[in-house]
C-alpha cells in the first residue's frame, strides 16, 4: 500500500502511523465523510499454510467486531471493515495525542495526581471490556494516548483474547503474543489469559508513570522472560521517596506473580486509585486557554469546553470581548 492510494473508493492513503504485530496502520483521509481515520491493514506473514492465513484473517474480523461491540469514550470507534485487492483493512478513529510511553520520555516521572488521573481512566476502559469478555493483552505505554483534553484513549485491540467459549480457540492455542513490556507471567508461560493479565499490565504503567523506569529492564530482551518470572519488583519508593504508601501497595498487587493475588477487578482499581484524583477546578479556569496536553482537565473541569487550539480562543476573544465586567 503507497501515500495516494485509494482504498474502498473513499480512504485516501496519507501516510504510515506504526506497525503493530498484526498489522500496519496508516493515516488516511474518508473523501466520503471528509475526514482523516486511522486505517489498519492486516500484516501476512511470508510462509504462512492457507490455514495459518485464514485463522489470521477470522483473527482480524473479530477484532473488528470486538472493538465494535464495545461502547466506552476511552476506546477509538471502529468505522469500517473490508477488503481490498485481498488485503484486509480496518477503518477507526483517528486520534490526536502523544503516546504515554512518549509523555514519560519527555516529562520523566509523572506527578501522583497525573498518575492517577490516567489510570482511573485505562482502569475504567478495562472494567468496560473485561464485562463484554475481552481481554486487551498487550496494553502498554504506545498503546495508550493522551488527547489535548486529557481523556485517554485505549487502542489496538490486535491480539485481543476473546473469553467467550465458541472464541477463545483462536487466541489461546499456545501461543504467547503481546509485548515483553508489560507481559504478564501467566503469558510468558503460555497460560490462559484473563482480565487480571490486563490488570497486570496496568500495574506495569502505573509503576513507569511514578518511576519512568520499566519494571524490569534488560541490555538483553532474551533475559526479560526469566526475570518477569521470578524477580520481585524493585519498589516505587525506592526509586522515587515520598510516595504514598497505599498506592505502592496497590501497584506491587498488580504486579504480583499469581493473577490471584492481584486486585479481584478493574473497578477495585478504579476505587483504590481515585482517592489521588486531582481537586475539581473553579469554573472560570475551565474557559482558560491551553495548549499542552493536561491529563488532570477531565477531573478539575469534568465536562468543560472542547480542547481548542489557543488561537481559536483569542479570534473569539477578540471578536466578542472578555466578557461582562465584575
Amino acid at each position: 500500500m503507497d501515500t495516494g492510494s485509494l482504498i474502498a473508493g473513499r480512504y485516501r492513503i496519507k501516510n504510515l502511523i506504526g506497525r503493530g504485530g498484526m498489522g500496519v496502520v496508516w493515516l488516511a483521509h474518508d473523501e466520503n465523510l471528509g475526514r482523516d481515520v486511522a486505517l489498519k491493514t492486516m500484516s501476512v506473514a511470508p510462509g504462512l499454510t492457507e490455514e495459518q492465513r485464514a485463522r489470521d484473517a477470522e483473527r482480524f474480523r473479530r477484532e473488528a467486531q470486538a472493538v465494535a461491540r464495545l461502547d466506552h469514550a476511552g476506546l477509538a470507534t471502529v468505522y469500517d471493515l473490508g477488503e481490498e485487492n485481498g488485503v484486509r483493512f480496518l477503518v477507526m478513529q483517528y486520534v490526536i495525542g502523544p503516546a504515554l510511553s512518549d509523555r514519560i520520555v519527555e516529562e520523566g516521572p509523572l506527578s501522583v495526581e497525573e498518575t492517577a488521573s490516567i489510570g482511573v481512566q485505562i482502569a475504567s476502559v478495562l472494567g468496560s471490556v473485561h464485562a463484554r469478555d475481552v481481554v486487551h493483552r498487550d496494553l502498554k505505554g504506545s498503546n495508550v494516548v493522551i488527547r489535548t483534553d486529557g481523556v485517554v484513549k485505549v487502542l489496538d485491540f490486535g491480539v485481543a483474547a476473546f473469553l467467550n467459549p465458541d472464541t477463545t480457540a483462536l487466541t489461546m492455542t499456545g501461543e504467547r503474543p503481546g509485548s515483553l513490556e508489560c507481559m504478564a507471567p501467566e503469558q510468558v508461560r503460555g497460560k490462559p489469559v484473563g482480565p487480571r493479565t490486563d490488570l497486570y499490565a496496568l500495574g506495569c504503567l502505573l509503576y513507569a508513570m511514578l518511576t519512568a523506569e520499566p519494571v524490569f529492564a534488560h541490555d538483553s530482551e532474551l533475559m526479560l522472560p526469566s526475570m518477569i518470572l521470578e524477580r520481585h519488583p524493585v519498589p516505587p519508593s525506592v526509586l522515587r521517596r515520598g510516595l504514598p504508601t497505599e498506592l505502592e501497595r496497590l501497584v506491587l498487587q498488580l504486579l504480583a506473580k499469581e493473577p490471584d493475588d492481584r486486585p479481584a477487578h478493574a473497578g477495585e482499581v478504579w476505587q483504590r486509585l481515585a482517592a489521588w484524583l486531582p481537586e475539581r477546578g473553579s469554573p472560570e479556569k475551565a474557559l482558560v486557554p491551553w495548549a499542552e496536553v493536561d491529563p488532570l482537565r477531565p477531573f478539575t473541569h469534568p465536562m468543560g469546553p472542547d480542547a481548542r487550539p489557543v488561537r481559536a480562543w483569542a479570534r473569539a476573544v477578540g471578536r466578542y470581548g472578555r466578557g461582562p465586567a465584575r
